[in-house]
């Protein structure tokens, strides 16, 4: 079986330069270029598509490890994260707790904390690859009530902890993304939030009689670079990051591929100039293909004659978010929705569930130089709240510089029409007496739109409930 995956893998890859080859040939007169080259350049694109969800990762740790967050330290936030938190689609509601370990040395240990004082915490424990190890918290494995959760590389026979949740990761890098339950975003709460987060603990196996204190980092306020950028460098930091990770036999046709553009696992990474420069040309394209597959092709459409989208492709939650069919491995779909996402779960839709809009109506991408408006319907069915969180269109992440990225139904400031629906605008300038209902857009970028349900009800997933289209003003 892991042999077969492998074989299709290499024929994917072998599909996808024949796809891409005329998007190339617009690009480079082929009389100019030699097969090879020709052949180096569709690789480059196939390796970044590929590697998107361990780039994903290797950004957002270097991200933290810049701001002082090392391996086995709690970064938390004293406020709702703002613009400065730049990760792949991350809300603006709820703050955010995150860490990172390496099983290469030796099983991991990770304290969750029971719920207390009106805080509770959810979110997912990962692989290097985004893959879910499990979720934690009150809707996660100890179900509110806390655990301890060891993480033990392959091949492990070593001892244990009794009454503990044991789990063999794939990777030697993982991390988890952690939100704080808290009744509503009063600075109350999330000081409460931010004292549960000291609670959290990782360690070693082998120190768990004594375990080390751990170092809690406050990174609120600061800019967190945690968003890959994709042109000619992308390639050093997948070289540097295959340095450190396993190979999987699933991925040996694959680590062929990179071999042949210059990535060789134990070896030096050392590109030629005409390497570079088609590195330089490649990697834009690779996110191009991304960007359209995720927000054009990939996921189905919510409701009929609407550009309203799921967030994951037909599927996916039966593979555990794997990408792994029992007859192919599809790590194009895997890489095109990890530009858009920085976390998986294990038990997708049990507390959150969520929708994509990227087009108007008529097929244009939403434009931050324009000015929409968006009717949401009264009663929408959650049993928490809804919220609106406007993305930039190529990185996935927050605007830049603007004083608020999101709207939702529990803020008090938010003007509510007679039947209670909600007009939401978008655009570079307020509305004059809608600056309460405006999410800014900045001139020149593109953007895209996640509608987050928050405890959703049974009216989001049987049909009864429908989102309206977007409309242009202008």
């Amino acid at each position: 079986m892991r042999k077969s995956a492998a074989i299709k893998n290499l024929q994917a890859s072998c599909l996808f330069m024949i796809l891409f080859s005329g998007a190339v040939a617009a690009q480079a007169d082929p009389s100019e270029q030699t097969i090879s080259e020709r052949v180096l350049h569709y690789r480059a694109i196939d390796s970044v598509v590929w590697a998107m969800p361990l780039l994903n990762f290797k950004q957002f740790r270097d991200g933290h490890r810049a701001l002082g967050v090392g391996q086995n330290d709690i970064a938390y936030h004293t406020k709702i994260q703002d613009w400065k938190f730049q990760t792949a689609t991350p809300n603006n509601t709820t703050p955010y707790v995150n860490f990172f370990w390496n099983i290469e040395d030796g099983p991991i240990v990770v304290e969750i904390p029971p719920s207390a004082d009106g805080v509770g915490i959810f979110g997912t424990l990962m692989d290097a690859w985004q893959r879910p190890i499990d979720d934690v918290g009150a809707k996660g494995r100890d179900k509110g009530n806390g655990g301890k959760y060891v993480l033990v590389p392959e091949g492990y026979q070593g001892g244990l902890l009794p009454m503990s949740f044991t789990y063999r990761q794939r990777t030697n890098n993982g991390f988890a993304i952690l939100r704080a339950i808290i009744p509503d975003a009063s600075q109350e709460n999330i000081d409460k939030a931010a004292e549960f987060a000291k609670r959290i603990k990782v360690y070693p196996l082998a120190q768990a009689a004594n375990p080390p204190e751990n170092n809690y980092i406050d990174i609120y306020g600061q800019v967190m670079e945690g968003t890959p950028v994709l042109d000619e460098t992308i390639y050093a930091e997948l070289d540097e990051i295959i340095q450190e990770e396993v190979v999987e036999e699933q991925n040996l046709a694959m680590m062929g591929m990179l071999n042949s553009i210059g990535i060789q696992k134990g070896k030096p990474f050392e590109p030629d100039a005409k390497t570079m420069e088609i590195y330089a040309a490649a990697a834009p394209e690779a996110l191009q293909y991304m960007v359209e597959q995720y927000h054009r092709h990939l996921n189905p459409l919510a409701y009929e004659g609407k550009k309203w989208s799921l967030l994951i492709p037909p599927g996916v939650v039966e593979t555990d978010f794997t990408y792994e069919f029992p007859n192919y491995f599809d790590y194009h779909a895997r890489g095109s929705a990890y530009y858009a996402i920085i976390s998986s779960v294990k038990n997708y839709g049990s507390a959150t569930f969520y929708l994509d809009l990227a087009e108007t109506p008529d097929g244009e991408w939403l434009s931050g130089s324009r000015n929409y408006k968006l009717l949401v319907p009264p009663d929408v069915p959650v049993s928490d709240f809804w919220a609106v969180t406007a993305y930039d269109l190529e990185t996935a992440s927050y605007l830049r510089d603007v004083p608020r990225s999101s709207i939702d139904s529990s803020m008090a400031a938010l003007k509510k029409n007679d039947d209670g629906s909600v007009d939401i605008y978008f655009g570079p300038k307020a509305p004059v007496g809608k600056e309460a209902n405006w999410i800014p857009t900045v001139d020149g970028r593109r953007f895209f739109l996640l509608f987050r349900f928050y405890g959703p009800q049974r009216g989001v997933f049987d049909g009864s409930f429908e989102l309206n289209e977007i409309e242009r003003l202008d």
